[in-house]
């Protein structure tokens, strides 16, 4: 699926008070010998994650480098927010795909992100989340913003 398809059905998705706050960002350097690219997530055209090939591919051979090796990368990495900018679309995908419950459930950081700022998310579920500091910042921020937004529309 293309990025402006992919990211179109996602931003449908996106509460209506969130939808014109937060955006997706992809940028595609095509004339390096490797076609990198880079990702980022805004709140109100603040960037608030960054996702960039390089920074990926460094910090997993920086791991490689201490004795680390596959899944212990990987978890590492997930720790340290650091993701690659493919991981990201293949969230974005799986997120489509995923049932509202399933993805609040999620591992997966970027999928439990956007499942935050769903639009079929309640109050109700909101407040159920156990959302804490061992979450990832988007999640947090999402989850904050979110939260804000909920409990002003009450008090209307």
């Amino acid at each position: 699926m293309q990025w402006s398809k992919l990211k179109a059905r996602v931003k449908e998705r996106i509460c209506p008070e969130l939808r014109d706050r937060v955006d997706f960002h992809l940028t595609s350097y095509r004339r390096s010998h490797d076609d990198v690219d880079k990702v980022w997530i805004t709140i109100d055209g603040e960037p608030l994650l960054k996702m960039k090939h390089y920074t990926h591919l460094r910090a997993s051979y920086e791991a490689y480098a201490c004795g680390l090796d596959g899944d212990a990368i990987s978890s590492l990495l997930a720790e340290l927010e650091i993701f690659h900018p493919q991981a990201f679309g293949n969230a974005m995908r799986s997120y489509l795909d995923l049932p509202i419950s399933d993805a609040l459930a999620s591992t997966n950081p970027l999928i439990k992100a956007f499942a935050i700022i769903d639009r079929r998310v309640g109050k109700r579920t909101l407040t159920k989340l156990d959302i804490s500091e061992a979450d990832s910042t988007l999640i947090r921020a999402f989850y904050s913003l979110r939260l804000l937004l909920a409990m002003r529309i009450s008090a209307d």
